[in-house]
């Protein structure tokens, strides 16, 4: 439809309902109103009430002015062609689990969400497994497990496909496969001229490496995944909660265990988390441990057995499918949410031990501005050990210009769950300062490794630079090559985008 057309339309449908429809949206949303008959919502509908229900509450306080429905990858194009037409702001709702405002929702503008793109197709040879964006991973996995298949997913029940897979995507699986982007197979991509095409290692491979870390939002949407798909039967976990006086104890091993212990067995997978329960007298320690293969009589893998012999003060272990996993971790709708985060190299315990004392700073600042208000700080170490970066490494590489000699790292994540909205800016300003300390310190030891991990990082941290230089200019440079106008830099709006002025790439 040209633009001559459109707003013929638009006229045309305006006056037969004598300006009713709750056109309270702007032109744009009238607009694809009559070109996508039945698939836009306004404010003040049942359905719109549903659209904008996100994990994080800060996102759900936004307001489009209408949201866009595609059931089809052709109801995108459209969408896209006439968005950019009208040079109309918009973002694109997958999963909905980013957790800052404007992640992935808009004031004064239109979410196309892709809630209802949500086929799971398993191919005949059971090797590849077709997604559309609009899947949980829970989706997935519940479609999988009784075939005995699985995919290298989300760890959390509720998390979206695309903003996972699009960013990296650590998983169960990580250690034997590397991270979920480095799984797809093939993508089908609304470019922003809305062209339709597919992406795979032989076919647009820059566009390929650019989506492994690069996000949809700066090349296109992301209509569907092809997965790669492997057999797989039940996991084994075992989730650990000590009392937070011994973690002069956990880190160190903790730290033995990324540089040692989940190198010696690929089928390993952890992550370390420090919090503050006051159920649990305050500080605890949490320590999920999975194995991809459950051992002979279901024994304790190696890996973790120095962990496992910590006095602790809950334990369970069990053998299970994928979404029973998956369950076991799930972080319910509704509150507010932010995080942030920063990578250090894993060579020193010491450096990580010192970072505790910097966290609990925070952790009472936090609790002094809730003023009893419920509020939940976590402090998570999240390892990338030289076996995942080794499996990342696979068709050509990722984005994320992380290589086995810059290993091993950890990522350091500062995540924050509360409820009352008064306190957003001390929250934010707090993690925001913890993350600068952590930095410092690591600095300051030569420890430092500059790379942010995008699925957890906070609004303004600068993420496409933290690759390095050449990943960074490589990617401007794939942009710039399927997006010539620099559309969706200019009109995508909301999760991090490449054109941000910023201190320079590191080399």
């Amino acid at each position: 439809m040209g633009i001559n057309q459109l707003q013929q339309a638009v006229w045309a449908l305006t006056l037969a309902c004598g300006g009713c429809m709750a056109l309270e949206g702007d032109t744009a949303c009238v607009a694809l109103a009559v070109a996508l008959p039945g698939l836009v919502t306004f404010p003040n509908s049942t359905l719109y009430a549903v659209e904008n229900i996100y994990w994080s509450a800060r996102q759900s306080a936004a307001t489009p002015d209408c949201f866009v429905t595609p059931r089809q990858t052709s109801d995108v194009a459209t969408a896209i062609k006439l968005l950019t037409a009208l040079n109309t702001p918009f973002t694109v709702k997958g999963g909905g689990h980013t957790a800052f405002a404007g992640a992935s929702n808009i004031e004064d503008g239109v979410t196309i969400d892709l809630l209802f793109l949500n086929s799971i197709v398993v191919s005949d040879d059971r090797m590849t497994v077709s997604v559309g964006p609009g899947n949980r991973w829970i989706n997935i996995s519940e479609t999988l497990d009784p075939l005995g298949l699985a995919v290298v997913g989300g760890r959390e029940p509720n998390i979206g496909v695309g903003g996972l897979a699009l960013g990296g995507g650590l998983s169960y699986f990580s250690g034997i496969r590397g991270m979920a982007c480095d799984n797809v197979r093939n993508y089908e991509v609304v470019l922003a001229s809305g062209e339709v095409v597919n992406v795979s290692p032989t076919t647009n491979p820059d566009l390929y490496w650019a989506l492994r870390g690069g996000s949809g939002s700066n090349f296109g949407v992301v209509t569907r995944f092809d997965l790669a798909s492997f057999e797989q039967g039940d996991l084994w976990s075992s989730s650990v909660i000590y009392p937070g006086i011994l973690n002069t104890t956990l880190i160190p091993l903790f730290q033995d265990l990324t540089v040692n212990g989940l190198p010696s067995d690929s089928q390993v997978h952890t992550y370390f988390v420090q919090t503050y329960i006051p159920a649990l007298g305050g500080f605890a320690i949490l320590s999920d441990q999975y194995r991809a293969t459950p051992l002979p009589d279901e024994a304790i893998p190696r890996a973790f057995a120095a962990l496992q012999a910590v006095p602790s003060i809950i334990k369970t272990t069990k053998v299970a499918n994928v979404s029973t996993a998956l369950r076991g971790i799930e972080v319910a709708y509704g509150s507010r949410q932010t995080w942030w985060n920063t990578g250090v190299s894993a060579s020193s315990a010491a450096l990580l031990q010192d970072f505790v004392p910097l966290y609990e700073e925070h952790v009472f600042r936090l609790l002094a501005a809730a003023n009893g208000t419920s509020i939940t700080p976590f402090f998570v170490y999240q390892p990338l050990p030289v076996n995942v970066l080794t499996a990342m490494q696979v068709n050509g590489g990722n984005a994320l210009g992380l290589y086995p000699e810059d290993g091993p790292l950890v990522i350091v994540q500062v995540s924050v769950t509360w409820e009352n909205a008064a306190i957003d800016d001390l929250v934010e300003s707090s993690c925001k300062q913890l993350i600068k300390q952590v930095k410092a310190l690591a600095k300051s030891r030569g420890l430092d490794r500059e790379y942010i991990y995008i699925n957890y990082a906070g609004k303004t941290q600068d993420v496409f630079r933290s690759y390095g230089n050449a990943s960074y200019t490589r990617l401007k440079e794939v942009a710039k090559a399927v997006d010539p106008q620099g559309l969706f830099q200019k009109l995508w709006k909301g999760y991090f985008k490449l054109d941000r002025p910023k201190c320079r790439p590191r080399d």
